[in-house]
């Protein structure tokens, strides 16, 4: 990795870049401004320098700038503006560390690749606006993605970066009005992850669909939040006595609010099941009467008073309440087999950075954010996608009441 500072020693042998009057430095070495912010680091080994790296396939956060309306301006005008656009990104990065980033001249513009913290980029590209509305009467646009880029040389031997993730920043980019920042779905939804004052500062655009008919979530940035805000606003809560903090209620925390009200709801449910299935329970047939006992013999005297009286004739059973009471036996077990809840298995995702769930073909959201889903048992195929790195597919066979962990890294 290589960092444009600016050089006028014409002793130093290390290739210039785009930029005019600016060289590359290889890492480790800090001059200017830079030197007051990072402490001093030991020089890098010949294999640990750019060329280490070319050929490497990576995941890091893009930042496109774009000057507008840069190539209808004068040679001398555009001279001007390329200068004072290269000191203001020279102070816009000036706090990241020198490892972590790269950079490209676009002649209108430049490409940033932060191969650091998500934050970089943001905090990056909010100060570098609010210096080109405060200082400079020109306009510029601004787009950050999050994908996979991969460090190759150029045709002048010259490091260069190609891939999806600064493809994206630029088609975001052209999405932009004058001094607004865009950024992608897939860096929103990690940004947004760090922590929840990152996420107030963003606004959903919608889908926009670019020249090569592919179609983009974007967020626009607020423009009147300025970047020192967001800063303190991140570092607000880290900052923080843990003991001044105002413990929030259980309520709140969405993990807690599980741990506590679930149990509790299960529990209701299965009292309930137990009285429903007790009162549909049939009653029980009344015991069968006693035998009767063995009579003697009946003596000669009483046989002419027992042929006076009529004998007792037997009821015979009736046949219509038993079948009434196997008709209404069977409704009952089938009204309680719909009452039941069916019961459903969970799929719970682990995605490095992020992915596209598809299952059975169809898409269910990106993890993360997406942690869990919930599905009936039974076998599914499931299609794990990131840009135009290879996909990622598994089939699992769920059982109810059964959680299944799918983990996987791009």
């Amino acid at each position: 990795m290589w960092r444009r500072v600016g050089d006028s020693n014409p002793r130093e042998t290390y290739a210039s870049t785009r930029f005019p009057g600016v060289r590359l430095k290889p890492l480790g070495q800090l001059s200017g401004e830079g030197a007051k912010h990072k402490p001093e680091r030991a020089p890098r080994q010949p294999e640990q320098t750019i060329l280490a790296i070319l050929n490497k396939t990576t995941i890091c956060s893009v930042v496109f700038f774009d000057i507008v309306e840069y190539s209808k301006k004068s040679v001398a005008e555009q001279i001007k503006l390329k200068n004072s656009f290269n000191a203001l990104i020279s102070r816009a990065i000036e706090n990241v560390p020198v490892n972590d980033r790269i950079i490209l001249d676009t002649g209108d513009g430049a490409a940033i690749s932060f191969l650091g913290d998500p934050e970089d980029a943001l905090l990056s590209a909010m100060k570098f606006r609010d210096a080109v509305i405060a200082e400079h009467d020109f306009f510029v646009r601004i787009g950050i993605n999050l994908g996979p880029v991969r460090l190759v040389e150029d045709i002048n031997k010259q490091p260069n970066i190609v891939g999806d993730g600064i493809n994206v920043s630029q088609r975001i980019m052209n999405f932009a009005q004058p001094n607004q920042i865009l950024v992608s779905r897939s860096f929103f939804d990690v940004i947004s992850c760090v922590t929840d004052e990152y996420a107030k500062l963003f606004e959903y655009q919608g889908s926009r669909t670019d020249k090569h008919v592919r179609e983009h979530e974007i967020y626009a940035v607020r423009s009147e939040i300025s970047q020192e805000e967001a800063l303190q606003a991140s570092l607000k809560h880290a900052h923080q006595p843990a003991e001044s903090r105002k413990k929030a209620p259980w309520w709140a925390d969405r993990k807690m609010l599980l741990r506590r009200v679930f149990p509790l709801a299960a529990a209701v449910l299965v009292i309930a099941a137990i009285l429903v299935k007790m009162s549909w329970e049939p009653a029980k047939p009344p015991p069968p009467a006693p035998a009767p006992l063995p009579q003697s013999a009946p003596s000669a005297a009483s046989i002419p008073a027992a042929a006076s009286m009529p004998a007792p004739v037997a009821a015979k059973p009736s046949a219509k309440p038993e079948k009434k009471h196997v008709e209404k036996k069977r409704k009952e077990e089938v009204r309680r087999k719909k009452a039941l809840p069916e019961a459903t298995s969970t799929l719970v995702f682990r995605i490095m950075p992020w992915g596209e769930i598809y299952v059975d073909g169809k898409k269910r959201g990106v993890s993360p954010p997406l942690k869990d889903l919930n599905l009936a048992p039974g076998k599914h195929e499931i299609e794990i996608r990131n840009t135009n790195l290879p996909s990622y597919g598994k089939s699992v066979e769920t059982k109810p009441g059964e959680s299944v962990i799918i983990e996987h890294q791009f």
